[in-house]
């Protein structure tokens, strides 16, 4: 995928985690898994996220760890982890570290165009 920041001019091209279906026989559910890579050229920032598959025995569900990286100096600035859909702590080479719990960031909602006034080839 690519994700353009036009205000800042910044264009950002990521892979996507896998998807699996679990429990299928009882109550089924969906578990993300796998590296995505995030690169920006124009900055020379990349970050690592790995979504942890729960393990057969034991473990958490919805793991992430993740690493961001200055190419040009080599320098690792921030490294993540907890889990994506709940609270995630972020710690800095500084040393100051950061707590973000996802359920509770305002929920934004999509803004779409009418359907009239979409392209042929567009969907919402």
């Amino acid at each position: 995928g690519v994700l353009y920041l036009l205000e800042h001019e910044e264009e950002y091209v990521f892979t996507l985690p896998s998807a699996y279906a679990r429990s299928i026989l009882t109550i089924p559910w969906v578990e993300l898994g796998g590296k995505v890579n995030i690169n920006c050229a124009r900055t020379g920032y990349s970050a690592t996220v790995t979504f942890h598959t729960k393990p057969f025995y034991g473990g958490k569900v919805h793991r992430v760890t993740a690493e961001v990286k200055h190419n040009p100096t080599n320098t690792i600035v921030c490294k993540a982890q907890g889990e994506w859909n709940g609270v995630l702590e972020f710690t800095y080479s500084n040393g100051e570290t950061k707590v973000i719990d996802t359920n509770k960031l305002p929920v934004i909602r999509k803004k779409i165009r009418p359907i009239a006034k979409q392209g042929p080839l567009e969907s919402r």
